[in-house]
């Protein structure tokens, strides 16, 4: 078996054990949960130990074997991704409400919405990515709150519609911006007060993206600040979209 099918299986497998997930993970890791501080609320997120060192060595390697470099975006914990995780906070769902995160990367806010009580899906198109959020999900408490699953945003259907749907930092291919518009028909529901939120760097704001989408859909945006690795702040941006009922 591949070892991406491992990763795959073992983070959609129901009776995973974190023992085993973790063991996994560190066949090609150096991993370790770090702590998210959303206001009064800490989640706890499996992540590579050094990101940047890991990298470094990733760069080192493909020079010397002038292979192309494949950089793990999905691994980093963008900082657009906190603001969205604190919006799933503070939406109140009624029972029987589904979130779906999709290119979700370490999945900080579909746990969040788990742990606000929606019936989550945190997707993502790597395999390595699912196995982060699986890990997490156990180490957060929220098996049978939250699943992993993966989802090609480029072409991939879960056959199913959410009440609210989420991404952050999903917008910087434009290649991505049709398919991913589909995959919002295809998997919000249509009934009142089913959303889409979407949180990005001002600086990736892609505003093709949003001219498209305003024919389908009322889109309200706000900004707000966010801290970086190193601390520094940076503005990024929330978006809210509400199917348009005169469309």
């Amino acid at each position: 078996m591949h070892d991406n099918d491992r990763f795959l299986e073992l983070a959609q497998a129901p009776d995973a054990r974190l023992d085993d997930l973790l063991a996994l993970a560190r066949t090609r890791y150096d991993v370790s949960f770090d702590t998210a501080h959303l206001g009064g609320l800490d989640v706890e997120l499996l992540q590579i130990a050094d990101l940047n060192a890991h990298i470094d060595t990733l760069m080192e390697r493909a020079a010397a074997t002038r292979q192309k470099l494949t950089l793990p975006f999905w691994a980093k914990l963008w900082p657009s991704s906190l603001p969205l995780a604190m919006l799933a906070l503070r939406l109140k769902p009624a029972p029987g409400d589904s979130f779906l995160e999709t290119g979700a990367g370490l999945g900080l806010c579909g746990l969040a919405a788990a742990i606000r009580g929606f019936e989550t899906v945190i997707t993502d198109i790597e395999p390595e990515a699912l196995l982060f959020i699986r890990a997490s999900i156990l180490k957060n408490g929220l098996e049978g709150k939250a699943r992993a699953a993966r989802l090609d945003i480029a072409g991939g259907s879960l056959g199913r519609r959410f009440t609210v749907i989420a991404a952050s930092e999903a917008l910087y291919i434009p290649e991505l911006h049709a398919p991913l518009i589909t995959l919002f028909q295809e998997h919000l529901e249509d009934a009142p007060g089913a959303q889409i939120v979407l949180s990005c760097d001002r600086c990736r704001e892609a505003m093709p993206f949003f001219a498209k989408a305003q024919q389908d859909y009322r889109i309200q945006r706000t900004e707000t600040t966010c801290r970086t690795d190193a601390g520094e702040s940076q503005t990024c941006v929330l978006y809210r979209m509400l199917r348009r009922t005169d469309a």
